[in-house]
């Protein structure tokens, strides 16, 4: 006769079906496996975790710096934004099996790092500027191994950088965060900037090569107006790009053609392509061109594009080439055209040449792929700055967008061999997030996942096989054999202690 055993949950709808709490190895989160494997192909945190200065005595540290560093990217990746989750999460085999850097078994029945180990995490990346350009420096970096490892080490012949703010909304007394009026909210106030191959974040559909990701980061206080520091972030932004496109440009809103950032452009040499703010001297240019052709309009509206020809305010040193976009179309209701019509400013640093007024126009608005992108980190990656140091909330906010950058790489690689797409969030829940058991099998560590996640794993993992990262680049070392201190046996220091 067996033990009686103790149910979790008898659902009341029928009474054969039993639930029962296992402490058997069983994850939720088996795609962290996919993770740590795109990761150990382009060495990301490997190279990141050498650039650091690590102030902890080598020979009595429990965790590597990559580990944890590993198990905070790959934590954020799968959707898990507050610290914690770091607790219940140091317990999932998954996550060990994805994290740890040594090999065997025995790591498999040890516990992560537990939450304050990765406050003092986030110490460590704040300690030192060094540190902390490093930090910032590893999204570009994660960009770039991607695009050479899939290109063979070839740069992409043209990228389109595409830079921005947005709010992040915090519910504290963190330092820096302050009411915003334009977002009615107490927010930090991020600016960021993200590069696609040929200016298109979903470009793998039209045969062009495979590359978007955040290139660059910085957080500021919630109350600055949008441009603020964007001549300083521009320059940083454009000397990471070159490193990845022959051919670099610029798509900007309207919050950053001011005059100066304008002048700085055009001495640069640097095309750009944004929209300006209307004023009077604009609108008197507009005039002529916005008068309806006679005759019955068409059902589906009117829509031209006019050159201005050269433009030059009064404060600004060289003139620009001024485009003039007039959109007239029905209201969807109704049917009807509205009494007069739409119409806004595009300033050009490309010659018409170059780019005429159609292409410049499609050109632009390509650019609410990237405000897509945008969204989809929020509301994937869920940003939680929660820290009492703003330099600390920095550090999450750009370990956030490497863990978005990680797990993109893996959802545009999908995209791309399946010829569908993906948001963020049902890539998380339909491929990574995938149920699964970790058995022992002789001398092998086997994880068993849902049948139903076999063909997307299959489709990516034929797409990493492919990779190839050049040789210039440091090469990933993988699991190595090392003494280490395991946690202590008494269940109380085994929380607690922590180096």
């Amino acid at each position: 006769m067996g033990e009686p055993q103790g149910w979790l949950f008898e659902p009341s709808f029928n009474r054969t079906v039993k639930v029962q709490a296992s402490d058997d190895r069983i994850t939720s989160d088996g795609g962290l496996l996919l993770l740590r494997e795109a990761d150990h192909r382009l060495g990301i945190t490997e190279h990141l975790a050498a650039r650091l200065e690590d102030p902890r005595r080598q020979d009595l540290i429990r965790y590597e710096l990559v580990e944890l560093l590993r198990e905070r990217v790959y934590s954020l990746a799968m959707g898990y934004c507050t610290q914690d989750d770091v607790d219940r999460l140091a317990h999932d085999p998954a996550m060990k099996l994805a994290v740890w850097n040594r090999r065997g078994e025995q790591p498999l029945d040890e516990r992560l790092a537990s939450q304050p180990t990765q406050s003092r995490l986030i110490d460590i990346l704040t300690r030192s500027p060094g540190n902390r350009a490093a930090l910032r420096d590893s999204l570009a970096d994660s960009c770039e191994r991607h695009l050479r490892a899939t290109g063979g080490d070839h740069a992409a012949r043209k990228i389109t950088v595409d830079i921005d703010s947005f709010p992040i909304a915090v519910h504290g007394h963190q330092p820096g965060a302050a009411y915003n009026g334009h977002y009615r909210d107490t927010v930090y106030h991020p600016l960021v900037a993200s590069y696609a191959v040929a200016g298109d974040y979903d470009s793998m559909h039209e045969g062009h090569r495979l590359g978007n990701g955040f290139l660059h980061a910085i957080l500021r206080q919630g109350q600055v107006h949008t441009a603020q520091g964007i001549r300083r972030f521009m320059q940083e932004v454009v000397r990471q790009a070159k490193g990845l496109g022959w051919v670099v440009d610029l798509r900007i809103d309207a919050g950053y053609t001011d005059g100066t950032t304008l002048d700085y452009l055009t001495e640069e040499k640097q095309r750009f392509l944004g929209r300006i703010k209307s004023n009077a001297v604009l609108q008197r240019l507009a005039v002529p061109h916005l008068a309806r052709p006679v005759g019955r309009p068409p059902k589906e509206g009117y829509e031209t594009i006019v050159e201005l020809g050269p433009y030059q305010a009064e404060s600004w040193k060289h003139a620009q080439r001024l485009l003039l976009v007039v959109t007239d179309y029905p209201d969807p209701k109704t049917g009807q055209l509205n009494l007069l019509p739409d119409y806004f400013f595009l300033v050009a640093g490309w010659k018409e040449e170059e780019l005429d007024g159609p292409a410049a126009l499609a050109h632009y608005r390509r650019r609410g792929t990237f405000e897509d992108r945008i969204g989809e980190f929020d509301q994937a990656i869920g940003p939680h700055l929660s820290h009492g140091d703003f330099a600390a909330n920095e550090a999450l906010l750009l370990l956030s967008l490497l863990a978005f950058n990680l797990v993109s790489t893996l959802r545009i690689e999908y995209e791309d061999a399946a010829g569908s797409c993906f948001d963020l969030g049902r890539f998380q829940r339909d491929v990574l997030k995938a149920g699964g058991r970790v058995v022992k099998r002789a001398r092998r560590l086997v994880l068993q996942v849902a049948q139903v996640v076999a063909p997307f794993w299959e489709c990516l993992v034929g797409c990493l096989q492919r990779w190839k990262l050049p040789l210039r680049f440091p090469q990933p070392r993988g699991p190595h054999v090392r003494d280490w201190l395991p946690p202590p046996r008494h269940a109380f220091s085994s929380e607690v202690r922590r180096e």
